[in-house]
């Protein structure tokens, strides 16, 4: 099927804003941009010809607020007899949300302007005249005249809308657990200097500090490596026991030993800092706990909808994996291809063009959810180390491309959401082309194959300090410096 004719220098996007003001006069078609933030919003009414009709005012958050600004808004309506209003504002944190949606029953068209975009467009020459505080407001409105806002589904309910605040949430919380972490992990380096050492090809203690039920109880124990290196294996037992953690004799000799190598701070200058890391600890387990209870709720809740069906046998990707895409993305019903799915991570590359010069190989546009940008990243690190099909994929994009690969990783993470996205429109199956998979196979053990006969070869010629390769010495074949 061949594609759709473009008819618009900037595609859907301003052939959608066109078909809206078509056959309208411009001075007939009134923009309001709208700076929001958290206690009041400031707001700018211009018609599309760029006069304005109402100078810069502000309005509270509050339902006074709100009536008294669409009071202003139906003075200039009613002045220039407009047929069409479009509002623009942008979505900055959890402020734009409630506005957004009273805009949407009250006026319909409401146009949302990326951050990055409004930035980029403050330095216009059109703006000078507008004061400091204002020319954000001045920036979106000349966006929004130009059709470069997009339209965002303030619509979702129940499921799906649960799904996203539950993703967004856990997103963060992820972020403060890994500073806890990050704390925990330096005070304990403080306490018992070492404990994670890795030079000189040491074996640290623990392999997993998380995971090991040993190390939390070594934190709740409260013994400096001092105490330790005086108490028998068995006092150590009995220690852990009266805190209510098991501790073999094995694990308490391994402790015992490896604390007398420890250069021991002295035990009251560490007093505070084992008090400090228990609450470190305390807080951690709580939220620990509290993520562990959204997550069984997201993996719950994605169950009610096709996407953990279909997603679910793409090997490598876990329920809480699918409950936090579809928390991200929404409805699929809201998108046309998969490459917008990609394009709202900001993970698709830059462009620089001028004339015949193409530069590539730039980075990414980081332009959109940087929450779908972490999941989408996770869910292709999952899915090279444990899907044959993304897998081989990645080695070709590293082996025969020569990529690098966080170009690779990007590259797996298009691939995985144009196929989900395929699978979820077509409510079809994970069946990739078995045929292209045998061909990489075959392709990459034919290079293994040949990269160890290189390498032999390079064993058998290289020289030695002493002997050649045919057992001649090195004497004998490099002839001495002639003074």
């Amino acid at each position: 099927m061949s594609k759709k004719k473009r008819e618009y220098i900037r595609g859907e996007k301003e052939e959608r804003f066109k078909r809206k003001i078509k056959g309208i006069e411009k001075k007939k078609i009134l923009g309001i941009s709208i700076d929001v933030s958290k206690d009041y919003h400031k707001a700018l009414i211009f018609d599309f010809e760029g006069r304005l009709v109402d100078s810069p005012f502000e309005f509270s958050v509050f339902k006074d607020g709100y009536e008294n600004f669409k009071q202003r808004v139906g003075e200039a309506i009613k002045k220039k007899g407009a047929k069409k209003i479009f509002f623009g504002l942008e979505p900055t944190g959890p402020y734009h949300e409630n506005l957004a949606r009273h805009l949407k029953e009250n006026f319909k068209e409401v146009e949302f302007i990326n951050p990055s975009a409004t930035y980029a467009n403050r330095a216009q020459d059109m703006l000078v005249g507008l004061k400091t505080d204002d020319i954000d407001l001045g920036a979106i409105g000349d966006l929004l005249m130009r059709g470069k806002g997009y339209e965002y589904n303030l619509e979702e309910a129940g499921m799906y809308l649960s799904l996203k605040e539950e993703t967004f949430w856990r997103e963060k919380k992820l972020k403060m657990q890994t500073r806890l972490k990050n704390q925990i992990k330096a005070r304990l380096n403080k306490i018992y200097p070492g404990l994670m050492s890795k030079y000189h090809n040491n074996e640290p203690l623990f392999s997993d500090l998380w995971r090991s039920r040993v190390a939390r109880g070594l934190i709740r124990s409260r013994l400096t490596p001092a105490q330790i290196q005086r108490m028998k294996v068995e006092e150590l037992v009995g220690e852990f026991e009266r805190i209510g953690y098991a501790l073999s004799r094995k694990w308490a000799e391994k402790i015992a030993q490896y604390t007398k190598r420890i250069l021991a701070p002295h035990d009251k200058i560490i007093e505070i800092d084992l008090d400090l890391v228990n609450r470190d600890l305390n807080l951690l387990e709580a939220l620990e706990g509290e993520m562990s209870r959204v997550e069984e709720r997201m993996i719950e809740e994605v169950k009610e909808t096709d996407s953990s069906f279909l997603l679910g046998k793409i090997k490598g990707l876990s329920d809480l994996q699918i409950a936090s895409f579809v928390g991200a993305v929404g409805r699929i019903e809201n998108y046309r291809l998969g490459k917008q799915i990609f394009s709202k991570s900001g993970l698709s590359s830059k462009v620089n063009q001028s004339g015949k010069r193409n530069i590539k190989g730039l980075g990414i546009r980081r332009v959109g959810s940087k929450i779908l940008r972490s999941i989408l990243f996770k869910m292709a690190d999952s899915v090279k180390k444990h899907n044959p099909y993304f897998a081989l994929y990645y080695s070709y994009l590293t082996e025969e491309k020569g990529k690098l690969w966080k170009k690779a990783h990007i590259a797996v993470s298009n691939k995985l959401v144009r196929v989900m996205f395929a699978m979820l429109r077509d409510r079809a199956d994970f069946n990739p082309p078995t045929a292209k998979i045998d061909y990489l196979e075959m392709l990459f053990s034919q290079r293994r194959n040949r990269r160890r006969q290189e390498r032999k070869k390079e064993k058998e010629n290289s020289p030695s300090p002493f002997f050649g390769p045919k057992g001649i010495r090195a004497s004998e074949r490099i002839p001495s410096p002639v003074r």
